[in-house]
Order: C-alpha cells, then structure tokens, then sequence
C-alpha cells in the first residue's frame, strides 16, 4: 500500500458509501488525515467516556467520511508500512431502528421548512444514549510485530488497547469500508447483493467484496504458528483443514498388539 493507492481507496470508500448505499453525507478528506493531537489526547484520556471521545471528533470534524446517521471514518496513511483505519459509530443513532427513523423524519421536516437546524440539533440531543455498535480500527505496523503477541495487522474492537484481533490481509480503506458497511448498514447493503436481494450476480455488492479482498496484499509478519491460530483473514477457517487433520491425528487410538 502506497500513498497513491491509499487515496484512491478512500475515494472509492466515499463511492461506496455516497453512490451504492446511500448513506453518506460528506467527504471533506479524500487522502489520508494528518494527526489531530486533540482527538488523540480525547482517546488517550482513560477518564473520557467514548461520547466524548466521538463528540471530540464530531465537534473537529477530524474524520474523512461522515455518514447519514453522523458515524465517521477516518483513514491515516504514514509510509508503505504503518497505517491505521477508524470507524466510530454515533453512540446514539447508529444500529438503532427507532433512532435512525427519528433523524430521517426530522430532517425530512427540516427539508420542507417545518424543523429549524436548530431544532434538528436539538431533538438528537434528546436522545438516549446506546452503544450498540463498537468503535472498530484497524492498525497495521510492521516495526511493532512481535509474534503472538502483537500482530502486525489487527483489529480493535471497542476502546480496551489491548485487545488485537489477528489480521493476515493488509486491509485498506475501501475493503474496511465494505466490511463495516456489510455488517452494521446491511439495509442497504442488502439491496445491492444477489444474496437475499433482486441484484444479478454480476452487479452484486458481495461479489465485489470477495473481489476486493482477493486484491489484498497478504501480511508477511505472520509467523505458520499465528495462521495456525484463528485469526481474520480472506477465509477465517482457512487453517481448519490442517487443524482438523492434526487433531485426527491426536484422536487416533494407539495401535496395540493384536
């Protein structure tokens, strides 16, 4: 992954979003976002509540895509070897029906001049607090790779530091996209695919994730005793064929006289 590409997989993580699913609402970076030492003061903080944490983001605007239901992403690319992926979804609307529902009506309302911004603003502010999608990055840095104990590439999944789910692909912003797109605005997503939706094959989302990960780069630090771990990766049972083997073996009973 070079600078060039990772531009243009934000690009189309924004066509994906704005175009395909229609649940974009802006783009204001389209390459890779610099270092906001605020937010990453806001994250740091173990006192700051994730509310804070995404209100801080949201209030900076230090995102590259804001999404319909104001969740962001943000992509940082610092060299060939080091990068890092975020999606922080609005602990108050997303993955929530009847919240999600709201926001449309009001902003339909703001539309036809019944709402003010103002009004608007004000009502999602009422909002119960939810949490019912995690904040999901993705890091991968070769020069902290320690094998089976700090992946070069990996997921974080809520706020816990230290918790890294194995990666062997080098995921970019466009496949990070899809996977958080498929699993937490599957509404949309459904529409487009030939898997449960009226889409033919050959214009089916999914597809178009299989092939997008097909173009992933394999992570190199990764030792044969971590892809023998489960772990993330084009097919996260990839292993199980030796696994099962191995344990076939361990099962066997032993031969005796006889």
């Amino acid at each position: 992954m070079d600078a060039a590409r990772f531009s243009r997989e934000i690009r189309a993580a924004w066509s994906l979003v704005s175009d395909k699913l229609s649940v974009g609402r802006t783009c204001i970076w389209n390459s890779s976002l610099s270092v906001s030492a605020e937010f990453r003061d806001a994250a740091l903080d173990d006192e700051n509540t994730y509310a804070e944490i995404y209100k801080t983001g949201l209030r900076i605007s230090h995102y590259n895509i804001l999404l319909s239901d104001y969740s962001y992403f943000q992509f940082t690319f610092e060299n060939e070897s080091s990068w890092r992926l975020g999606y922080f979804p609005n602990p108050w609307i997303a993955g929530v029906t009847h919240a999600e529902e709201k926001l449309s009506e009001w902003e339909a309302a703001e539309e036809f001049g019944s709402l003010s911004h103002e009004d608007v603003s004000l009502r999602m502010d009422e909002l119960e607090y939810q949490g019912s999608i995690p904040p999901i990055r993705f890091e991968f840095s070769k020069c902290q790779y320690r094998e089976m104990r700090h992946p070069a590439a990996h997921f974080h999944i809520g706020r816990d530091a230290e918790n890294r789910w194995p990666v062997s692909l080098q995921i970019g912003p466009e496949l990070f996209t899809m996977l958080i797109c498929k699993q937490y605005y599957n509404r949309s997503w459904i529409t487009l695919s030939s898997f449960g939706g009226s889409i033919h094959e050959d214009d089916c989302i999914d597809k178009l994730l299989i092939q997008t990960a097909s173009n992933a780069t394999v992570v190199h630090d990764f030792s044969e005793e971590e892809r023998r771990a489960p772990h993330f990766g084009r097919n996260l049972m990839a292993t199980a064929p030796a696994m099962v083997s191995d344990l076939g073996r361990r099962s066997r009973p032993a031969r005796g006289p006889g």
